[in-house]
C-alpha cells in the first residue's frame, strides 16, 4: 500500500467517523420528522413533522404512512404476503404417534391399540386418541399427558386454575373457537404468554399472538373436555366487539375495508397477521382496540 493509499483510507475514516458523531448528535431532532414509507407517495421527501403524523396519518406493522392511499396501498401488498399459507409454518405431524408413545408407555397394550386403530378405518376419519377413550382404554387425562410428551410441552390445569379468564380478551373468541387454543396465563412484568392447544401446537397461531400482542408465547396442552367447558364460559363474558368476514374477498377489498375501519375509528396502530384460516387485523386506539377476520383462503387471487 503507497503512502497516497494510506493518507486516503486515513482521510475516508476520518470523514466517516465525523459523520457518525453528527448524526448521533442530531439524532433527537431527526426522530422529529419522518418520511411515508410509502415508495409511490407523492409527498415522501417532505419531512413530516411529530405531531403532525399522529393526526394526519397511520401506523402499520409499526411503519407510518401519510394518507389513507398510502396506507391503503401498503395494507394491499401486505395482504398478499398473508394470504398463501408458507409451507414452513404448517402444522406438521410427529413422527411418533400418540397411540405408540402410550404403548411405549405402558398405558395400552398392542390389542387395545389395533382395536382402536379398526375403528378409525371402519370411520374413515378422527383421532386414534378418541378411539382408545371410546373403547375405554384410556382416560382423556392419558391422552392429555401423552400430547403433552409428544409435543415436548407442559400440561397445564385449566380445571383448576382460573386465570385465562383475565387474560382471554388478548385474542378474538372467534380465533379461540377455530383454532381450539386459548390464552391461559399472562405474566405481565415477563411479557409473557401461555397459550393453550388440544391437539397439537399451531406454530402459525404462536407467531401471530407474538407479532399482534407483542409478546413471548410459550405452548402448553390442556385437555379437550377442559378448552370446551372455558370456551363455552368465555361466550358469556362480555367481549370487545369483533369484526368477521366469513365470505372470501380480494386483497385490495381487504385494504380497502380497513382503512375505512382504520379511519372510521381513528386508530393510530393497525397490526395485522395470519392465524388459520383468519387474517386478523388489530386496530388500535388510544383507549382501546378493535379486531376485524378476514377469510384467508389461499385461493383468493
Amino acid at each position: 500500500m503507497t503512502v497516497n493509499e494510506r493518507e486516503y483510507m486515513s482521510g475516508n475514516t476520518s470523514l466517516v467517523t465525523s459523520w457518525n458523531r453528527l448524526s448521533s448528535r442530531f439524532l433527537p431532532f431527526r426522530r422529529m420528522f419522518r418520511n411515508c414509507e410509502n415508495s409511490r407517495c407523492g409527498q415522501r421527501s417532505v419531512l413530516w413533522p411529530l405531531w403532525m403524523r399522529g393526526s394526519e396519518g397511520m401506523r402499520l406493522q409499526g411503519r407510518w404512512y401519510c394518507s389513507p392511499d398510502c396506507f391503503e396501498h401498503a395494507a394491499g401488498n401486505a395482504f398478499l404476503r398473508l394470504l398463501p399459507m408458507p409451507e414452513g409454518t404448517r402444522r406438521k405431524s410427529h413422527r411418533i404417534p400418540i397411540g405408540l408413545l402410550l404403548l411405549s408407555r405402558g398405558i395400552i397394550n398392542d390389542a387395545q391399540l389395533k382395536k382402536a386403530l379398526a375403528l378409525q378405518r371402519e370411520q374413515g376419519n378422527g383421532r386414534i386418541g378418541k378411539f382408545l377413550q371410546q373403547i375405554q382404554a384410556v382416560t382423556e387425562q392419558d391422552i392429555t399427558a401423552g400430547l403433552g410428551a409428544q409435543w415436548g410441552c407442559p400440561v397445564y390445569p385449566l380445571g383448576r386454575a382460573r386465570d385465562f379468564l383475565q387474560c382471554s380478551s388478548l385474542l378474538p373468541l372467534t380465533l379461540l373457537e377455530t383454532g381450539r387454543m386459548l390464552p391461559v396465563h399472562h405474566i405481565r412484568f415477563q411479557q409473557t404468554l401461555y397459550l393453550a392447544f388440544v391437539e397439537g401446537i399451531d406454530r402459525t397461531a404462536l407467531y401471530a399472538v407474538e407479532q399482534m400482542l407483542h409478546l413471548r408465547t410459550i405452548p402448553c396442552i390442556v385437555s379437550e373436555s377442559a378448552l370446551l367447558e372455558a370456551l363455552e364460559e368465555l361466550r358469556h363474558i362480555s367481549h370487545a366487539p369483533t369484526t368477521v368476514f366469513e365470505r372470501p374477498i380480494e386483497p385490495r377489498e381487504m385494504a380497502r375495508t380497513t382503512r375505512n375501519y382504520a379511519w372510521q375509528v381513528d386508530a393510530t396502530d393497525v397490526w395485522m397477521a395470519r392465524s388459520g384460516r383468519f387474517i386478523w387485523i388489530r386496530l388500535q386506539t388510544a383507549q382501546d382496540s378493535k379486531d376485524i377476520l378476514f377469510q384467508a383462503l389461499a385461493d383468493v387471487q
